[in-house]
């Protein structure tokens, strides 16, 4: 059985880096956690209390689920779920510990949760950015995680996951001539993302919810100064979208006087 040489008392959260050529994958321990405060999100209020809740749940050995953040991409999904995961991380009496791992390694995944499983903590195993190209069958490892096989599944393991996706395999995966082989692919789609029982959809912000947003990363409390907004609108326009990464991309050029 492939093992791993990482001390999970010492280390709260970790990455898989996977195999180069002659080097083997191992779990390299994260130093630097993101510290990004839950209140520099606007208007995901419920989003962020649910999954705080889950994994409260998955802590104190109550009913969890497995989660997916989904939607347009740049509104916060990635940096939403970090902030939640460190806000509990940050705690040093937590018993919660966090494997990050990269689409592409999936198929470690079986690996790890033989190594994990019988471990006294709770883990979360994060993945960013999932999505299924077509003849991509690197999901059936994780479809055995979220929903087991003939072996119980692990009760002290949640996988969530974001993705610019709902259904997370791609609309091309779909196209195919025989519409029998059309149904059973729709049926692997539906049957992947029922394995998450919490999937919560993040958009492109409305334009208070935008300014509001930008406000806050401004540290600006009055509107006597509102310049900035029409500013913060145009480029908006300019990128083509409103959302949690272009306001933070606009907050640094406001900042540093390049806007």
């Amino acid at each position: 059985m492939k093992t791993f040489k990482i001390d999970f008392h010492t280390t709260k959260a970790c990455i898989y880096r996977g195999e180069i050529g002659q080097f083997g994958g191992y779990l390299r321990p994260i130093t630097a956690l993101d510290r990004t405060s839950l209140k520099s999100f606007v208007g995901i209020d419920e989003a962020i209390a649910l999954l705080k809740a889950n994994t409260q749940n998955l802590l104190c050995e109550r009913p969890y689920c497995h989660a997916l953040f989904w939607g347009a991409r740049g509104c916060g999904k990635t940096s939403s779920m970090r902030a939640i995961l460190g806000s509990f991380l940050h705690d040093s009496e937590t018993n919660l510990r966090v494997i990050e791992i990269d689409k592409q390694d999936l198929s470690i995944l079986p690996f790890i949760l033989d190594f994990i499983r019988d471990l006294p903590y709770k883990f979360v195993l994060f993945c960013d950015d999932l999505s299924f190209n077509r003849d991509d069958e690197s999901y059936k490892p994780l479809k055995r995680i979220l929903d087991g096989g003939f072996e119980k599944v692990a009760d002290n393991v949640a996988f969530y996951a974001t993705s610019n996706l709902r259904h997370l395999l791609l609309e091309e995966y779909v196209q195919d001539t025989s519409q029998i082989h059309q149904n059973d692919i729709c049926d692997e789609i539906v049957s992947l993302s029922d394995r998450f029982g919490i999937a919560i959809g993040f958009y492109t912000l409305g334009s208070a919810e935008y300014l509001e947003l930008i406000a806050h990363g401004l540290d600006i409390i009055s509107d006597q100064d509102s310049q900035w907004k029409q500013k913060a609108l145009n480029y908006a326009t300019q990128k083509g979208s409103r959302n949690a990464r272009i306001a933070k991309e606009f907050v640094n050029l406001y900042r540093g006087k390049l806007v």
